[in-house]
């Protein structure tokens, strides 16, 4: 941390501990439920910035409280699938495996592909926020993707190459590959694919809080690129799907309830590890921050 910033911290009583591979940290010393100043939400946007990832162990949050404490860094979003928001809170996506009246109450096969969240649309989310109401006893955790540090670690050649393209962003792909692992993905209606159409975003992003350069590609929606053969294109996004996701730039965050990670959509893709099944429940809650249109260099 910066001296600024350990002031900061020392004044309002956070801390942080590196968790990850200089990119996941643990946020202590703060009480999400309660009223955090201006100051404070400034310190930890400020943190986001400089690792992608945060955890916040221990919290005690109702939906209102994860609402109000996600709205102090931007617009919320819904998601797609308005069937899985929470009745008294839209702003909340339910992710869960746990089932009622012979129906999910949840998203239950949500992350099951590297992604950044909403990334096929053409503002995309700026960050998410997941907070842990009930984890499996085993299975369940999140793998995180460091795409700053892939970005850095690309040899020369290949960051020169990739510098300004552009690659199709779309849900399709994915939507597909989950009906077919999953027979109760619910199909979308004619609205709900209208507010869906393909987007482009740059290969190479530039981070607009750090000024970071960041790969913005994702196995889970990212198509193609466009303006090269298919098959050209297949490989070079194979290749930078498997080093953005290899084991340097990798976190596994085991849950424990109360847990609350804070990603930033910008610099990170994710993935649920799996490994559970009822009767083991899993009860998550997520709200997805607003961001802007992706700029590349």
């Amino acid at each position: 941390m910066t001296a600024i910033a350990n002031a900061v911290a020392e004044q309002f009583g956070l801390t942080t501990r590196q968790l990850g591979p200089g990119f996941f940290a643990e946020i202590g010393g703060v009480d999400l439920s309660q009223h955090l100043s201006a100051a404070t939400i400034s310190e930890i946007r400020e943190a986001l910035n400089r690792h992608g990832v945060l955890l916040f162990r221990g919290q005690r949050l109702s939906e209102a409280d994860q609402v109000r404490f996600s709205r102090q860094f931007g617009e919320l979003m819904g998601h797609v699938l308005t069937q899985y928001l929470h009745p008294r809170h839209p702003e909340i996506l339910v992710v869960s495996n746990i089932q009622e009246n012979g129906r999910n109450i949840g998203l239950a096969d949500a992350g099951h592909h590297w992604h950044a969240d909403l990334t096929y649309l053409a503002e995309p989310s700026l960050g998410s926020l997941l907070y842990a109401r009930e984890v499996p006893e085993t299975g369940g955790d999140t793998l995180f993707a460091d795409l700053a540090g892939a970005y850095d670690a690309l040899p020369q050649e290949v960051k020169d190459r990739i510098e300004s393209l552009q690659a199709v962003h779309l849900y399709l792909d994915t939507y597909e590959r989950l009906r077919k692992e999953n027979s109760q993905r619910p199909e979308l209606t004619e609205e709900q694919w209208a507010s869906l159409p393909d987007v482009l975003h740059p290969v190479v992003a530039i981070h607009p809080e750090s000024g970071r350069r960041t790969l913005y590609v994702s196995e889970g929606f990212t198509s193609h690129i466009p303006g090269i053969p298919r098959e050209e294109s297949d490989e070079l996004l194979s290749y930078l799907f498997a080093h953005s996701t290899s084991d340097a730039f990798l976190y596994r965050h085991r849950w424990e309830k109360g847990d609350l990670l804070f990603w930033d959509n910008r610099r990170t893709v994710h993935k649920a590890a799996g490994g559970y099944a009822l009767p083991q429940r899993r009860l998550m809650h997520r709200t997805t921050i607003k961001g802007t249109r992706p700029t590349g260099p």
